[in-house]
């Protein structure tokens, strides 16, 4: 017996993913008709409810990792569980949810020609393939994309972000001087989350704890430093 999903989302993301995720562990296929997301996770299971609650687990991390990577703004959702059996018969399983459909369009693939004339592709979710097993083994790195993958980047989530990074590699002081980001910057972002005067009810607090900045940080500028440290972070655990 073997189990695999239907995957449902933006074609171009799913277009992407099915270009660069390709091994046992997480491998993202098109079947002629449907995305399909197979793993060797899944084999092991008795139950499509099993199944499906495994899936939605890796569909959160993957989320987060197209979200920064692919700049996604559609989750990639379950459509069915398919479960084959020996005798080549496929049973359909289906769990409903609400659907929210964008559209939009992606660069695709680069072709780098070298002066030898040897030709190298380069898909946008190349760096999904790398990220997604170091998720799926790393626990900070999981509940940053699942931060990111929750879909609100607001104060209290970038904060949180910032925190579980700076725990992670040992402080502020070590991500300055890694030259990830600057220790003027990520104090600005904590105290401007933290600062009823200057986002309201977006703040973390209610009441003020420290004096607030004088020039608070834009939700906008806390986003880039936040998307820019969370790809240095990733990339520095990578071999």
């Amino acid at each position: 017996m073997t189990w695999t999903i239907q995957l449902v989302g933006d074609d171009s993301d799913l277009s992407a993913l099915a270009e660069s995720l390709d091994s046992d562990d997480l491998t993202v296929s098109h079947n002629g008709q449907n995305y399909i997301l197979s793993s060797s996770r899944f084999q092991s299971m008795d139950t499509a409810d099993t199944v499906y609650r495994s899936a939605e687990r890796i569909l959160e991390l993957l989320n987060g990792a197209a979200r920064l990577v692919l700049e996604s703004t559609e989750a990639i959702r379950i459509g069915a569980v398919y479960r084959t059996k020996a005798d080549g018969k496929r049973e359909t399983i289906v769990f409903t949810k609400p659907v929210v459909i964008e559209l939009r369009l992606r660069s695709g693939t680069v072709m780098l020609t070298h002066a030898d004339g040897t030709v190298e592709e380069f898909h946008p979710a190349d760096p999904i393939s790398d990220w997604m097993p170091l998720a799926l083994a790393d626990n900070a790195v999981a509940k940053v994309l699942q931060f990111v993958s929750a879909g609100t980047m607001d104060w209290r989530t970038l904060y949180n972000i910032v925190e579980i990074i700076s725990a992670d590699v040992g402080g502020i002081d070590i991500i300055a001087s890694s030259g990830w980001a600057s220790k003027n910057s990520m104090v600005l972002l904590k105290r401007t989350a933290g600062s009823f005067s200057s986002v309201g009810l977006a703040a973390r607090h209610g009441a003020e704890k420290t004096q607030p900045p004088s020039k608070p940080m834009t939700i906008s500028e806390a986003c880039c430093l936040v998307n820019s440290l969370i790809h240095v972070w990733v990339r520095g655990k990578l071999p």
